[in-house]
């Protein structure tokens, strides 16, 4: 009960509690809105369906690796920049990011920018490495 009654131990948990939520939320979201594809479907996306990748990072992350064909804006240049990439909006757009969660955060501007069908990577290009699969320096 004194666990309980402790104000230190009621601030541990909400802080707890809202940092995993806040970790969990672009996931859940993702997966609802069932915009979230593994590295594999991407690769088939884009084999297949001629998919276009656009890589959200930053720039220097950007410069580190980035996937072969890939367009990039980052997410801070998204509200100017996405009619500067001059994608087609009859095919699908994949975003990227390093981790998955800032291409959540982005899927909605591009939504909003008339783009129907679009997937975030999940996991984003740690996903990519993790598979083995070649970037671009």
């Amino acid at each position: 009960m004194d666990f309980i009654t402790n104000t230190n131990n009621l601030l541990l948990l909400a802080t707890l509690l809202t940092s995993g939520l806040a970790l969990a939320l672009p996931q859940i979201m993702g997966r609802i809105n069932k915009e979230l594809i593994s590295v594999h479907t991407a690769i088939q996306w884009v084999n297949k369906r001629n998919a276009q990748i656009v890589d959200i990072r930053s720039v220097e992350e950007y410069k580190t690796g980035h996937i072969a064909n890939s367009k990039h804006l980052p997410l801070s240049e998204l509200d100017g920049g996405i009619s500067k990439l001059r994608l087609d909006a009859r095919k699908p757009i994949i975003l990227v990011c390093l981790s998955g969660s800032r291409a959540n955060t982005a899927a909605g501007k591009f939504k909003k920018a008339g783009f129907d069908e679009l997937a975030c990577m999940e996991g984003g290009i740690s996903a990519w490495n993790q598979a083995g699969l070649p970037l671009i320096k």
